[in-house]
């Protein structure tokens, strides 16, 4: 049994890999603050133009979604309550409460 440690291809590979990853976080240290400088963020500028426009319009996409939502929702409760469906009332209470968390956030409906 040979008790010498020798370095073998996977070592050497485990090893290269290591250094070129410690050698890529060293090289782009600092290219988050430069990526928002070149985007306008600034000691004295407040929130970046594009992030506002893009988290207003992700919040009218959820807005559009809610009522997507709530508007299947009363159609497909309406028709469990025609067909006579027993838990019709237990799923209109649950989308009701769903649909008022909805409403209810305070980031979504202002």
């Amino acid at each position: 049994m040979n008790t010498r440690i020798t370095p073998t291809l996977d070592h050497l590979l485990t090893a290269a890999l290591a250094v070129a990853g410690v050698a890529g976080v060293v090289l782009y240290a600092g290219a988050g603050a430069h990526a928002l400088q070149a985007a306008g963020l600034t000691s004295n500028s407040g929130a970046i133009g594009g992030v506002a426009n893009f988290v207003s319009d992700l919040t009218d996409n959820v807005k559009w979604l809610a009522a997507t939502f709530i508007g299947l929702a009363i159609a497909i409760v309406g028709l469990l309550f025609t067909m006579g469906h027993t838990r019709a009332h237990d799923i209109a209470i649950k989308a009701g409460i769903g649909a008022a968390i909805i409403v209810g956030i305070g980031g979504i409906s202002k």
